[in-house]
């Protein structure tokens, strides 16, 4: 019965083969190869790379695996990188990471987190009880939060003087802000987001949505309040020569970090996103999914 059935089965298929035209026919071969081609590929291709916070030479090389996390920022002394990580209820923390350590050190709950230019302390954007983003800094070597103002993306100036960052007017639109630390005093710089400090402290990179909806990075002289278009992206952050921005931009699949200077065009580094350099400028951490 089996073998009545397997040629019955075989007749028709050869029959319906039969009345396919030339051009039918290829058409169908041609899907066949493909399917097999994709099967083949995803049952022989290795493991993606993992998902975490990795570092690369600027001058070209190999990815290497930091550890699991987020938000990466190196420390002023190049030993320590500060990052967030959500844990099982979806709370997100931040944590301290010894370059060649195994395990990072949870620090407090928040996230954004920015070191101050010694080192010796943190700021971050952490939720009340009512969900209100605000600042706090906090001792790298733990403590209690200390509130500063509202807002969120907080970022240290070189001199330590004053925090730049992100917050909404009565309306909703995003503007950046410095908040000056001895005088509490709150001062309106431009519209945008993501502020990060040239290391001569004369400037803002930051971003600002473009007409389309999209996301742009400008630079703000403070003193002239020049704005000025650098390219398409987010998450600027200056190299320590001041030269250059690495920043998030679109790429092939997801997205890959970019270094661009400014009147130049942006040079893609490799896919990942988040960056941040080391202090030396050599290397950049950025954030890789798997």
């Amino acid at each position: 019965m089996a073998v009545l059935y397997y040629r019955a089965s075989m007749g028709a298929i050869a029959h319906w083969w039969g009345n396919r035209t030339t051009w039918q026919r290829v058409v169908i071969l041609l899907v066949v190869v493909w399917v097999i081609a994709a099967v083949i590929f995803v049952l022989t291709r290795g493991p993606g790379p993992e998902e975490g916070i990795y570092s690369i030479p600027v001058s070209g090389g190999d990815p290497t695996f930091i550890t699991q996390g987020n938000n990466p920022v190196w420390s002023p002394d190049g030993g320590t990188i500060l990052l967030t990580s959500e844990d099982d209820d979806g709370v997100s923390g931040i944590y301290l990471f010894e370059i060649g350590g195994s395990e990072a050190t949870f620090l407090t709950n928040g996230t954004n987190p920015a070191w101050s230019p010694d080192g010796t302390s943190i700021v971050f954007a952490g939720e009340d009880a009512e969900g209100n983003v605000s600042i706090y800094t906090i001792p790298a070597s733990g403590g209690e939060g200390v509130f500063l103002t509202d807002g969120d993306s907080p970022a240290w100036s070189p001199n330590g003087s004053t925090i730049a960052l992100g917050t909404s007017d009565e309306v909703g639109t995003p503007g950046i802000y410095l908040f000056d630390l001895s005088s509490n005093e709150v001062t309106y710089v431009t519209d945008g987001d993501e502020p990060a400090w040239s290391p001569d402290g004369t400037m803002l990179a930051f971003v600002g949505e473009n007409a389309e909806g999209g996301s742009d990075i400008y630079t703000i002289d403070l003193e002239s309040s020049e704005v000025t278009f650098i390219t398409g992206g987010d998450d600027p952050v200056w190299s320590p020569d001041g030269t250059t921005i690495a920043l998030t931009g679109p790429g092939e699949v997801g997205s890959s970090i970019y270094t661009v200077q400014p009147g130049s065009d942006a040079v893609v580094v490799i896919p990942g996103e988040e960056p941040t350099w080391s202090p030396d400028g050599s290397e950049l951490a950025f954030v890789q999914s798997g």
